[in-house]
């Protein structure tokens, strides 16, 4: 059912703004601006293929969160994932609408794969929701930085069918996730994610090879890809590290084990 509403009175809106007319009816073209869809065609190369994506900016707004303001960027790519939510911390050229990163020494950047089951509704059995909330304090404490959320990465790349069917197994049969997966998946291929939308968006944004890449995982396979596209990337990882608890710590000892993820049986990691 439609709802239709008066149109604001724009003296009062003009009032509440603290602005004058004419600063908000540039304002209001600027956002309507953001709402236009912006489409660019860029390079990358993943495993030795070089393929042109079709890489579409179609929102951008601001978040009020417990680690400050975010602004959130909404991207779609002709890939297999489809949707990109980009959260970035730092301040926004308004000609453009890209982002102005200062630290080129040091731009800290999380690809953070979906997990419908974690993040959204609170599975214990994992802690993706917390490695997020982990990232955005990380990236709010240097004040700058991105969060490069893949939604239909869900099970790394298998899909929620899939993910789902794994919990299931781990439950039952008292199994941890690299045995749920490797039940399901006889040709031992559990990971399908690829990122060559990651290095899609970097140069949308206009993020050179020249600064240094911060990249936040515990996952160093996922350095390849930047280094495929000539990004600089410092020498450690950011760890994204959570306390392990009797829920995650034999997946997280099996990540460490199975996946070549670094320092789970400490803290954590996706």
């Amino acid at each position: 059912m439609a709802i239709t509403v008066k149109l604001p009175d724009m003296k009062e809106i003009v009032r509440k703004s603290g602005k004058s007319a004419e600063e908000v009816e540039s304002f209001l073209r600027l956002v309507k601006r953001s709402m236009e869809p912006y489409q660019k065609r860029i390079a990358v190369v993943e495993d030795g293929n070089n393929r042109f994506y079709a890489v579409e900016r179609r929102g951008i707004g601001v978040l009020k969160t417990t680690h400050g303001d975010f602004w959130q960027f909404n991207f779609a790519i002709d890939d297999h994932w489809e949707k990109y939510s980009v959260l970035v911390k730092a301040e926004i050229n308004f000609e453009t609408l890209n982002p102005i990163f200062s630290r080129e020494d040091g731009l800290v950047l999380r690809t953070d794969s979906g997990c419908e089951t974690g993040q959204l509704f609170g599975d214990l059995t994992c802690e993706c929701c917390e490695q997020l909330k982990l990232a955005m304090q990380k990236i709010a404490e240097v004040d700058e930085g991105m969060i490069i959320n893949i939604p239909r990465q869900d099970g790394r790349g298998m899909g929620l069918t899939f993910k789902l069917a794994t919990l299931w197994i781990q439950d039952e049969l008292r199994v941890h996730t690299v045995e749920s997966a490797g039940l399901l998946a006889p040709d031992g291929i559990i990971d399908i994610r690829t990122y060559s939308g990651v290095i899609c968006i970097l140069k949308f944004f206009g993020v050179l090879p020249s600064y240094v890449i911060n990249l936040a995982t515990n996952n160093p396979d996922k350095l390849r890809v930047f280094d495929e596209n000539g990004y600089t990337m410092s020498k450690d990882l950011v760890p994204i590290t959570i306390e392990p608890t009797e829920h995650t710590a034999h997946h997280l000892e099996a990540k460490e084990k199975h996946l070549n993820h670094k320092g789970l049986t400490k803290k954590g990691g996706k």
